[in-house]
């Protein structure tokens, strides 16, 4: 159903012009959003698309969680599928944003009827974070709320979005939310997405760029095969301000940032697609939700050494198709590198990074060639600096 290595999209898109989705795709965007009022809109778009490289997800009015409560939904839905389904640059259908559980019937029948005539393309749903109020969820807690709309819809993605970075500080459930997600994808089987915030509203505060990174790895190191950013374009309502496009149409300073960001993601999703998460730890300490580093599995230890402190990572661990195990680092400190010593417990005596500049293992890169592993008697002993917010993808083998 889903050809890309590693789907990277956005909310609010530019206008259907050459010049602006040649914008989209340099910014390394593979999947972009198409408002299609009407189906020659729509067709356009998708031809727009089609020029510069980019998939799309048709946002066609028509398609909507009520639908089915009509008298003849599905010859609506059929209609849609009509105007776009055979055209190479389509990757899915947005069906809705934020269902509450009351809305799962539906969309179930939607989903369902998608999937029955067009099997080639994703129906897309949203979901809310985990600190979305239990009238907004329609449902006791949370994680019944995500189980609920999995075991229902029956959808091939499992996406949802969470904004942590407020102007006062932090959201605590940020990492809760993520084990949440994780657990109930593995569950149902599914890939899972992550829309994370980009753009300053309400009362948002304007991500630095460690806090992109931050959002972006944290959700490799918990299994995510996605990512979406709110937003690309900068509405101009409430207090929208300094989206990676601006509001006149201006690359803002983020762009670059997101750029360098997405080339990075293009280049280890088809590793990170192949591979299976099975345990996130978190050390020194774990935020709410979340896990410290038992030191009984591959990690066997891992210490930081910052000015001023230790060092605070997310562990990520995995399994490929051949049964070799990798291991995602990530520095969950936004401000300061850390020189990092990572012990592993494994017969294997080959330790290989994902080089992000060409997407190639390598041997880990260290500066003026010093070798960065070592065996003891148990395994390997890697030793590396992370920058703020950076991750490492490692796989080991021989």
């Amino acid at each position: 159903m889903d050809d890309l290595a590693f789907p990277i999209s956005f909310w609010v898109a530019p206008p259907a012009e050459l010049v602006r989705y040649q914008e989209v795709a340099e910014c390394g965007f593979t999947v972009v959003p198409v408002p299609a009022e009407t189906p020659d809109a729509g067709r356009y778009a998708l031809d727009l698309a089609q020029q510069v490289g980019l998939k799309a997800v048709i946002v066609d009015p028509r398609i909507h969680r009520d639908l089915p409560d009509q008298p003849g939904w599905e010859g609506v839905v059929q209609a849609v599928i009509d105007d776009y389904g055979r055209h190479p640059a389509l990757w899915g259908y947005f069906l809705t944003d934020e269902p509450s559980f009351g809305h799962f019937a539906n969309l179930a029948r939607l989903t369902k009827a998608f999937q029955e005539r067009d099997p080639a393309h994703v129906p897309y749903i949203n979901l809310f974070p985990n600190y979305a109020s239990a009238e907004q969820l329609g449902t006791v807690d949370y994680r019944q709320h995500v189980h609920a709309f999995l075991e229902i819809v029956r959808p091939p993605i499992l996406s949802y979005d969470h904004y942590a970075l407020m102007e006062w500080g932090d959201r605590p459930e940020y990492f809760a939310n993520l084990e949440v997600i994780r657990a109930e994808a593995l569950w149902a089987g599914v890939p899972f997405w992550n829309i994370i915030l980009s753009t300053p509203h309400f009362c948002y505060r304007d991500p630095s760029p460690a806090d992109l990174r931050w959002q972006v790895y944290t959700t490799l190191a918990y299994g995510g095969k996605g990512l979406a950013y709110f937003t690309y374009w900068t509405l101009d309502v409430e207090n929208y301000r300094n989206g990676i496009i601006g509001l006149y149409g201006q690359r803002t300073a983020k762009y670059e940032v997101v750029r360098q960001l997405n080339l990075e993601l293009q280049h280890l999703g088809p590793h990170l697609r192949g591979l299976t998460s099975r345990a996130v730890y978190h050390w020194p300490d774990a935020p709410q939700g979340a896990r410290v580093l038992p030191g009984d599995g591959l990690v066997a230890s891992l210490e930081g050494e910052v000015h001023g402190g230790r060092g605070q990572f997310v562990i990520g661990e995995f399994t490929d198709a051949d049964g070799l195990p990798w291991v995602m680092v990530v520095n969950r400190d936004r401000e300061r590198s850390v020189w990092t010593t990572l012990k592993l417990r494994t017969v294997h005596g080959v330790a290989e990074e994902v080089a992000r500049s060409t997407g190639r293992l390598r041997a880990i890169a260290r500066d003026q060639g010093v070798e960065a592993g070592r065996r003891y008697a148990d395994g390997l002993v890697l030793q590396f600096w992370l920058a703020p917010a950076d991750g490492r993808l490692i796989r080991l083998s021989g």
